[in-house]
């Protein structure tokens, strides 16, 4: 059974795949830390927000939705990027499999082709 796993594994672009890793982890690990920043300015904002004026609650409110806006955006496009790179890797598997039944009908045909050679 292993063996479909180390044929797809082969065909699998990995060239392509470690190039993307990269970038993939750089826009994760910077989602990952605009969240945490976001996270404890909301907790600092909480803390003093009622010692504020309106008008400066209001400017940090806007600024907390364009930094979600900027979040989402950046959200989107790990993911479009995480979907780019599954789509490949898809596309990758259904040659192997094709390939693989084209192999399997030769090996048919060749033990047939024994067979009745050997009668």
């Amino acid at each position: 059974m292993p063996f479909p796993w180390v044929a797809a594994a082969k065909v699998i672009p990995w060239t392509e795949v470690i190039a993307a890793a990269p970038g993939l982890a750089r826009g994760a690990r910077e989602l990952w830390q605009r969240t945490r920043k976001r996270d404890a300015e909301a907790t600092e904002n909480a803390e003093t927000s009622s010692e504020t004026r309106p008008e400066a609650r209001i400017a940090a409110l806007e600024r907390c939705v364009a930094d979600l806006a900027q979040e989402g955006e950046m959200r989107a496009e790990l993911i479009a990027r995480l979907a780019e790179q599954n789509e490949q890797l898809v596309a990758a598997l259904e040659r192997q499999k094709q390939r693989g039944r084209i192999a399997i009908a030769l090996l048919c045909a060749a033990i047939a082709a024994l067979w009745l050679l050997s009668r």
